[in-house]
């Protein structure tokens, strides 16, 4: 029974896995990759399509150009994530890829957006020429993504996706809950913990909101209180009513001389 369980989530449920499709890899590069772990979902138009597999720092140009270690020409540094993705898709000139926050208990995500054959003004927009590499056909080569695509670039056309981090109001709270994510699951947990006891009536706090007898004896402490409060505020009227005849009595006896 564990074992079609488990047959079953690989093959219909998760997009990972000894039973996923082999997919491809692309490169994306980034200024910073906050909020981006290994595991982050990859969208595409909102849907999920992969996951980010590696992520490493690479060097730079002066116009931004990614480079293999071996030139020395660098000025700066760049951040190449590699997502793995399902299937292949065409990727235009008005393409976006940002990083957003998904939720507060989740990482960042990255949103691909492949853009249009044509623009906004009606006139059209080519494909660019992105590289897919076969995930099989690099571990044959023994090649990460990004140096496989490094080396390929000086030989023919590449097209280098560059993507954005998109700041949010929410962006900072994400980021903090991400950070605290096992504590909050825990808490969370902790406090089902503690109503399902209590409303099943154990523990000291299921007692007192279970146990009938506390609610009688609370309900009965009430209405003594009740009883003397009224007892109280009756006596204090009597003994306002009484104090001007005593009063007056005793101007009466002075005035007598008695």
């Amino acid at each position: 029974m564990g074992a079609l369980f488990l047959l079953g989530y690989f093959t219909i449920i998760s997009d990972e896995g000894p039973f996923a499709k082999e997919g491809s890899q692309i490169v994306i590069y980034f200024d910073n990759s906050e909020g981006l772990k290994k595991g982050s979902r990859v969208t595409l138009l909102g849907i999920p399509v992969g996951r980010v597999e590696d992520i490493t720092l690479i060097p730079v140009n002066h116009s931004g150009a990614a480079l293999s270690g071996s030139e020395k020409s660098y000025t700066g540094h760049k951040v190449a994530v590699t997502a793995g993705v399902r299937d292949k898709f065409i990727f235009y000139k008005n393409y976006t890829v940002q990083v957003r926050s998904s939720s507060l208990l989740e990482n960042n995500i990255i949103f691909i957006n492949p853009g249009t054959p044509v623009d906004e003004a009606g006139n059209p927009v080519g494909p660019l020429p992105v590289l897919f590499m076969n995930r099989k056909e690099l571990s044959k080569l023994k090649k990460t993504a990004v140096n496989f695509q490094l080396e390929k670039k000086h030989k023919k056309e590449i097209h280098e996706l560059n993507g954005e981090e998109i700041k949010d109001p929410l962006a900072a709270v994400a980021d903090m809950f991400s950070e605290n994510r096992n504590d909050i699951r825990r808490i969370i947990s902790n406090t089902a913990d503690i109503t399902g006891k209590a409303n099943n009536g154990n523990g000291s706090v299921g007692l007192i909101i279970n146990d009938d007898r506390l609610h009688y004896d609370a309900h009965s402490l009430v209405n003594d209180a009740e009883i003397v409060l009224r007892d109280y505020r009756m006596e204090s009227e009597e003994k306002r009513e009484r104090a001007p005849v005593k009063g007056l009595f005793s101007i009466t006896l002075t005035f007598l001389g008695l």
